[in-house]
């Protein structure tokens, strides 16, 4: 028995220091300058957020935050908390704008609601709030919804959703005279659970995380199983879940993929165009608390008078104040430091 127990202790051993694999040369930390406003449940609710852009004022551009026991979270810049829009249960948010509804072009916004198993539609209206613009939710036939992004190409705008059970349905949004609908293109399986996931528009890939496996690139627009391995949760300075994924957007399609490595409380980078992995880095503790545990991320290379480069978003599982612990919420990180650590 003793024999027994000793080569379980060195196989688990064995296993950990595999999935602990660390370079600290390809490690740094920066600090949050802003965080949002927490959100009105406790425990685990804040989980995704994405980033609207105002075309006529960027400073007045919006975060639009998911509270997974309630529904959509409006804050600003600031990370004051303008809106709050009772839903459901949503637990990923993405946005594509040029969304042509009723001869308009506009900013659509698609939640992932555990509630009714369906996908939420809305519209950024001009005063930043959202108004509902599904003729009906989108009902999923996945056993229940979770991750979600949305995706464009030349001609469509497109929803990817998965579920618990790692399947992820392709959905098409399509505009009528009352609203939009939407119709199921094609069902993929993975072997396990998924959620984070992004689309890249201009090269036509989706990246989904398979939370205990890997980060998987895929054809967006052939969606299909055939998939391309970016990164296993085994890798150096990578350790499972791999949760949220986004991707930095510079000139000639170049660019980073950053993926939260949920185990580690870091947040990879790889480049846009190769996938090469290149650093990862963390969100320690200043003036404003560090983050763990981190679900959704989002980010943008718009230039703002406060964030020249833009800015980085993520979801906080521990939110202290002070030595105290509020409900979670959400930290902002001024991309130049992340530029600086590369």
């Amino acid at each position: 028995m003793n024999k027994i127990l000793a080569i379980v202790f060195i196989g688990l051993q064995v296993i950990s220091c595999q999935s602990d694999k660390k370079d600290k040369s390809l490690l740094f930390s920066v600090n949050a300058v802003r965080e949002t406003e927490p959100v009105y449940t406790n425990d685990d609710a804040a989980d995704d957020a994405c980033i609207w852009i105002n075309p006529n004022n960027v400073e007045t551009s919006l975060i639009i935050g998911t509270n997974k026991k309630q529904g959509l979270c409006v804050y600003n810049l600031e990370g004051k908390l303008l809106h709050n829009y009772s839903v459901g249960k949503v637990n990923n948010v993405d946005i594509r704008d040029g969304f042509m509804l009723n001869n308009e072009s506009v900013s659509i916004v698609t939640a992932s609601n555990r509630t009714n198993n369906t996908i939420t539609i809305h519209k950024v209206n001009s005063n930043g709030t959202l108004s509902n613009v599904a003729i009906q939710p989108l009902k999923s036939n996945l056993r229940e919804v979770y991750g979600l992004c949305m995706y464009q190409n030349d001609i469509d705008t497109f929803v990817f959703v998965s579920g618990k059970s790692g399947g992820v349905e392709k959905w098409k949004l399509i505009a009528q005279e009352n609203g939009v609908v939407g119709e199921l293109v094609t069902t993929v399986k993975l072997d396990s659970q998924t959620e984070g996931m992004v689309a890249d528009d201009e090269l036509g890939f989706i990246y989904i995380a398979e939370e205990d496996v890997a980060l998987w690139r895929f054809n967006a627009d052939s969606f299909s199983d055939e998939k391309t391995l970016v990164a296993k949760v085994s890798d150096v300075n990578m350790k499972d879940d791999f949760e949220g994924v986004t991707i930095y957007k510079k000139e000639n399609n170049s660019g980073y993929i950053i993926l939260s490595s949920q185990g580690n409380n870091s947040y990879a980078m790889f480049d846009r165009q190769s996938n090469q992995y290149l650093k990862s880095f963390t969100i320690d503790d200043e003036v404003i608390d560090g983050t763990n545990d981190t679900d959704g991320i989002d980010v943008t290379s718009v230039s703002f008078k406060n964030f020249p480069k833009g800015f980085f978003i993520v979801q906080d599982g521990t939110n202290m104040d002070v030595g105290v612990k509020k409900n979670q919420n959400f930290k902002i990180v001024d991309f130049r430091d992340v530029l600086k650590g590369l």
